[in-house]
């Protein structure tokens, strides 16, 4: 007897499922590029995604229709960083100026920003955050805004599966768990190409 749909990882259903190029590689979801809000940047742009994407685990990206970069509502900043569209399988991502201003920060929020080796600086109207680099904003964005509604869309599309995750607050803890999961990976392959410079600098 053939194994019921139910029954299949995730990873069987997508390989299975998923159109593809001439070449054979999984298609990637369409990646807009919209302009940026002013003194804005997208902190990552459409050609380093479609880098990390090639990257993801096709589970993650079966399903996914677009990915679009767009600016953010003025004077809005991280109210939200992006979203999961439903109705759409779209994910959505909001341009950030270079440094910004928030009233308060969540104990995930200054964890990542810590993790990224972000500048934050407390005032009396609440905190700026600033980056050593633009290369590390990228990587904080898409470890902990990015990898974040990849989950949301994990959750989305194969919820028949997964019925068990019901409430909003068991979806957010989801794609934070795939957040995180994609994050570990992320430094593992870091750790990896730095051991490997240093052994082609022994040689």
């Amino acid at each position: 007897m053939s194994r019921s749909y139910r029954s299949q990882k995730e990873s069987v259903t997508a390989e299975r499922r998923i159109a593809r190029t001439a070449d054979g590689s999984p298609q990637l979801p369409r990646i807009i590029e919209r302009a940026p809000a002013p003194g804005d940047s997208h902190p990552i742009p459409k050609r380093v995604l479609r880098h990390f994407l090639e990257r993801v685990p096709v589970e993650f990206i079966y399903g996914l229709s677009r990915i679009e970069l767009r600016a953010r509502e003025l004077p809005l900043i991280g109210a939200p960083f992006g979203s999961y569209w439903v109705g759409e399988r779209a994910i959505v991502l909001y341009s950030l100026p270079p440094t910004f201003q928030c009233r308060s920060l969540t104990a995930d929020f200054r964890r990542s920003l810590n993790r990224f080796h972000a500048k934050v600086e407390s005032h009396s109207e609440g905190f700026t955050i600033s980056w050593p680099e633009p290369a590390i904003m990228s990587l904080w964005f898409y470890s902990f805004v990015f990898t974040h509604e990849l989950g949301h869309h994990f959750v989305e599309q194969y919820k028949t599966k997964n019925s068990r995750i019901r409430s909003r607050n068991a979806e957010e803890l989801v794609a934070d768990l795939h957040a995180e999961r994609f994050t570990d990976e992320l430094f593992k392959a870091f750790r990896k190409q730095r051991s490997a410079c240093r052994m082609e600098g022994v040689k």
